[in-house]
């Protein structure tokens, strides 16, 4: 009896079930849908950036009948990234890949999980999972500033560093700063691929030192085309302007010829070498091995904090004219702060003993000049005036002399002349006279004339222009002009002064004349 009630439950139940909708005998159990993989492209998800999931759908082949697949998503935990839906149906046996694109916000790692819902020709609905593990980098560009050489009121460089994390290029990247003025402060790329880091050059002009606030913007399109930016801030100090440029020269032999570029001078080791000489640095002082000596090396140094720009040589004479020879001679369009830069001056052809190396540059918005002496080592004459007399008759003044020079190197193009002053007026025919080349402790005469006012005059100029060691020279001699007598007096106190000219002249002749007498008698007594 017990057993019959038993078996009448059981299919009681069974019929209680088989009528309930969507659990009739054509529904599609669980096990006979499901999904076979899963892709991720690209296979290294990053932030920001989309990412495609593929899921493999398969309908068993011993499904009574075809399904309709609904739906695919993919879901982390309760929130769906993406999904897709009105996918067709499947015939028992059919296999589907469906793609659905999912954006992740943060990096990390994500354990995911992908849902197909299919239904069957009585719209039962049968949901399948597959979880799906993966790791997420960072996608927005990577920015990094070099902006620690900032100085006030001089152009400074700057530059900011993008890099790609990301499997897939981007494009029309965009980067500009904000905080420092400057007329460059924006750049672009074109594209950025996979992986890559590019280095962007920016120029700015602070107007006062301190700390400064900088804020990097960087706008760009993905790889599916959305736009996209990032925002990066930065504090930076500008620091005050040093300037501090450097001159050396050196002999350098005839068959060597230093680099424009520096040529071993620059950087660290054009520091090395330049040390202790402040602004103006010390020459070479070591042997050239008796080599011949054409010309000289000039080795600028930037030892400040600022680039400078367009530094010129300028060879001088020493009254601070140019050397007509050399002319002006390029170093570099730019020296960066701790850089050299060399040139090769030939001297050949310059006849001076001494010259001063200029060096012209730009520093900021203003022209700037250091220089270096340099002594040449040449036999250079020097003149002197011996014998020199003056006599004036009337208003008309003669005067002779000559000239020696006392150098150890001859003098050439040599003019004596009378140079004039109020009272002073040199006259024909011996104003001036041209004498020529004297040699080292060689001598010449000269005479001049001129008109003079002699009751004035207190001193004759005596010019003489000369030429030594390629340097026109100009010494001036102030001569002394002879006293003029006295007028003769008159009247009674001119008698009384004769006489007593006359009396002292006889006392001076008998104080003279006695002794002699008696000297003479004693002798030949």
């Amino acid at each position: 009896m017990l057993r019959t009630r038993g078996a009448a439950l059981v299919i009681a139940v069974l019929l209680v079930i088989a009528g309930l909708p969507g659990l009739t005998a054509g529904a599609i159990p669980d096990n006979r849908v499901t999904i076979t993989d899963t892709t991720v492209s690209p296979g290294t998800p990053t932030a920001g950036a989309p990412t495609t999931v593929s899921a493999t759908v398969r309908l068993s082949a011993g499904s009574a009948s075809a399904a309709t697949l609904e739906r695919v998503e993919v879901v982390d935990g309760n929130e769906t990234l993406g999904a897709a839906t009105g996918l067709g149906s499947l015939t028992p046996g059919e296999t589907l890949s469906v793609p659905v694109t999912v954006r992740f916000d943060e990096p990390g790692s994500k354990n995911l999980t992908v849902l197909a819902t299919v239904s069957d020709v009585n719209d039962t609905l049968t949901t399948v999972r597959r979880p799906l593990s993966l790791v997420v980098e960072s996608g927005v560009p990577q920015v990094e500033t070099d902006l620690g050489r900032l100085v006030a009121g001089v152009d400074s460089p700057g530059a900011v560093v993008v890099s790609n994390p990301t499997t897939a290029a981007i494009r029309n990247v965009s980067v500009e700063l904000s905080g420092i003025d400057g007329e460059r402060t924006r750049r672009t790329i074109p594209t950025l691929g996979a992986g890559a880091t590019q280095t962007l050059n920016f120029s700015f002009h602070p107007t006062a030192e301190g700390t400064r606030n900088v804020t990097v913007d960087v706008a760009y399109t993905t790889a599916v085309g959305t736009r996209a930016a990032e925002r990066v801030e930065r504090s930076v100090e500008v620091v005050p302007l040093s300037e501090d440029v450097g001159v050396r020269v050196e002999r350098s032999a005839a068959d060597q010829q230093p680099a424009a570029d520096g040529g071993g001078g620059g950087g660290l080791a054009g520091l090395a070498s330049a040390l202790g000489g402040g602004n103006t640095l010390q020459p070479n002082d070591g042997s050239d091995d008796g080599q011949d000596t054409t010309g000289v090396a000039v080795t600028v140094t930037n030892f400040g904090n600022a680039p400078i720009r367009d530094a010129v040589v300028v060879p001088q004479l020493a009254n601070g004219s140019m050397v007509p020879e050399l002319g002006r001679i390029a170093v570099a369009d730019s020296i960066a702060p701790g850089e050299s830069a060399s040139v090769s001056v030939d001297l050949s052809d310059v006849r001076a003993s001494t010259l001063r190396f200029a060096v012209e540059y730009d520093l900021g918005d203003e022209s700037r000049e250091v220089a270096r002496p340099y002594d040449l080592d040449r036999s250079t004459g020097a003149v002197s005036i011996t014998g020199l007399n003056l006599s004036v008759d009337g208003d008309e003044l003669r005067i002779a002399g000559n000239l020696g020079n006392v150098g150890d190197g001859e003098i050439r193009g040599v003019v004596v002349g009378v140079g004039g002053n109020e009272y002073v007026v040199p006259t024909y025919p011996g104003r001036d006279q041209f004498i020529g080349t004297v040699g080292p402790s060689e001598f010449a005469p000269f005479e001049l004339t001129a008109e003079i006012d002699a009751g004035n005059a207190t001193n004759v100029p005596v010019e003489v222009a000369y030429t030594t060691a390629g340097e026109r020279r100009t010494t001036t001699i102030d001569a002394v002009p002879p006293a003029q007598p006295d007028e003769p007096e008159t009247g009674l106190l001119g008698g009384f002064r004769a006489l007593d000219g006359g009396l002292a002249g006889l006392g001076l002749g008998v104080l003279v004349t006695v002794p002699l007498v008696v000297f003479g008698v004693r002798r030949y007594r």
